[in-house]
């Protein structure tokens, strides 16, 4: 698929590695939609670089999904892309969590991806394609965030599902980033510590996630396929 003069959603875009999917996009000729909750003025400029349009909507909460949606198909023209990459990283001991957290956590990463592409799926442009956006915690358990964990888990499933779902004519993959973006306020000793764990020595960059996405909408012959960014720490 071509992906020029498309429109390309989303989802979480205004900032972190979101922001650079926007730009990676909108590089390939896409018509980018930066879905924001609180990072409004951050996908405010984002959207003025990229003479694309903004949406708010808060996927944390039931009817944030049909917000987006009906606001994205209020603008016209062809839908080709859809990107899943709202979340959130809370560390929470599972003991100290509360159903508040879980629903929210759920809500934003499994339930509106799931309620977004079943809203805009008949409107998108045949050959399009749905890439969420996973990280290694779909497979691996991490202390402090069972919550986290078992909405990327489910998301991971989700993709696998509607890849068969909704064949052949859209398109629906993953992509799964290691050590990108650490969570702010990492301490330059654990970030040592999380470099050395990963095969290839290094972090990566939002550029490697870009690329990715960016493949996978173009490989016309992949779908439920989810392609892991993690310097070859999910083989550990």
């Amino acid at each position: 698929m071509q992906l020029k003069d498309k429109l390309a959603v989303v989802t979480g875009g205004a900032v972190r590695v979101g922001r650079a999917l926007a730009r990676g996009l909108a590089g390939e000729g896409a018509r980018v939609v930066v879905h924001c909750h609180e990072s409004l003025e951050e996908a405010r400029a984002l959207a003025r670089e990229l003479d694309g349009h903004v949406i708010q909507a808060d996927l944390a909460r039931p009817g944030g999904a049909a917000t987006l949606a009906d606001g994205v198909l209020a603008l016209g023209g062809e839908l080709g892309v859809w990107v899943n990459a709202a979340a959130t990283f809370e560390r929470v001991p599972f003991a100290e969590s509360d159903d508040a957290l879980w629903q929210r956590t759920l809500q934003l990463v499994v339930l509106s991806p799931a309620a977004l592409v079943r809203r805009v799926a008949p409107a998108m442009v045949d050959g399009g394609v749905v890439v969420n956006v996973l990280d290694v915690a779909a497979r691996k358990a991490w202390k402090g965030y069972a919550h986290h964990c078992v909405a990327k888990a489910g998301l991971a499933m989700l993709t696998r599902s509607l890849a068969l779902e909704l064949a052949p004519r859209l398109r629906v993959c993953g992509v799964s980033p290691g050590l990108i973006l650490p969570p702010e306020g990492t301490e330059p000793a654990e970030l040592d510590r999380l470099v050395r764990r990963v095969p290839l020595g290094r972090k990566g960059g939002v550029e490697d996630v870009v690329q990715a996405v960016v493949f996978l909408t173009k490989a016309d012959y992949l779908t439920g396929a989810v392609i892991d960014v993690d310097g070859g720490l999910g083989a550990r």
